[in-house]
Formats: C-alpha cells, sequence, structure tokens
C-alpha cells in the first residue's frame, strides 16, 4: 500500500514512499506516473573541524511544491565541501553548480528539492543528501503536471 490517506486529496497530489524509493503522481485514486526515485541515505556526517554534523534523511510528513524551477544551480552547503575533503569557500560564486539537478526542480522547502540527477543508474536506492531524485523523462512528465501548491505526502 503507498499510504492511508483517509480520503483522497482533490485535484494532484505526489506521494513518495522512502522506503521503496518511489514516487507516485495521483489525482484522486488515479496513478496519473510511478516512477523510480531515490531518497536519502540516513548517513551521518561530523565535521572533523568543529561540532557540526549532518544526517541525510528526507523529512516525512505532508509538505507542498513552493516553486518550480528550470535549470536549477545547486548552491553547495557546507557539508558538501566537508564531505568532499575540499575548503569551505569565502566566495559565494565557488559554491554554485551548474547541471547536477537535472533541467528541473519542484522545491519543498527547507532546501529540500524533488530533482533529476546525473547518475540515474542510482535510482531505486537511497542513496541522497535528503532530496528526492527522478530519472529526467519523469522528471518532465512531473514538472508539467504539478501545479505549485501541489500536496506531497513523503513516508
Amino acid at each position: 500500500p503507498l499510504v492511508e490517506l483517509g480520503s483522497a486529496p482533490r485535484g494532484v497530489y505526489i506521494v513518495i514512499d522512502r522506503t521503496n524509493n518511489r514516487l507516485y503522481l495521483r489525482r484522486g485514486e488515479q496513478t496519473l506516473l510511478e516512477a523510480i526515485c531515490s531518497a536519502g541515505s540516513g548517513s551521518l556526517l561530523r565535521d572533523p573541524a568543529g561540532s557540526r554534523e549532518w544526517t541525510f534523511d528526507t523529512p516525512t510528513g505532508v509538505f507542498r511544491v513552493r516553486s518550480k524551477v528550470e535549470r536549477p544551480v545547486w548552491r553547495k552547503p557546507d557539508w558538501a565541501f566537508i564531505e568532499a575533503g575540499e575548503p569551505i569557500p569565502t566566495d559565494p560564486g565557488e559554491r554554485l553548480e551548474y547541471g547536477v539537478l537535472g533541467e528541473y526542480a519542484l522545491d519543498l522547502g527547507d532546501g529540500y528539492l524533488i530533482h533529476g540527477t546525473l547518475y540515474e543508474r542510482l535510482l531505486g536506492r537511497s542513496v541522497t543528501h535528503g532530496c528526492i531524485r527522478v530519472g529526467r523523462d519523469d522528471l518532465r512528465k512531473l514538472y508539467r503536471a504539478t501545479p505549485v501548491g501541489t500536496p506531497v505526502y513523503v513516508c
């Protein structure tokens, strides 16, 4: 079973099953798209130089698509540099990485996105830092069919 929602929401909505790495685009009881995705790995990263640590989980709950972005640019957070063993840049321009998030992104807030991936062979595995990754073709369909404000149920 996907998730027990009681009565299905009106209009289009997204269900993300983190355990099975599946994304469902639905309208009422009808499934419009079933896609293999990748969710958070659950791994822990500690900053060796300080007291910060990050757990790379995809949060559960009900979210909404806050915005839709074409050709999104990743603004790399501190943890990305720490994980790569690189110094944290002081120039904000050095944090920008183009093309790694795919053609589109759906912003769920707090830094979490549904976006594309350069590593489609890893879809179906829990390998992300918390975002939901989907393949190019599924992302295109999802982006076209999903208006801003669409509910997203992550379980």
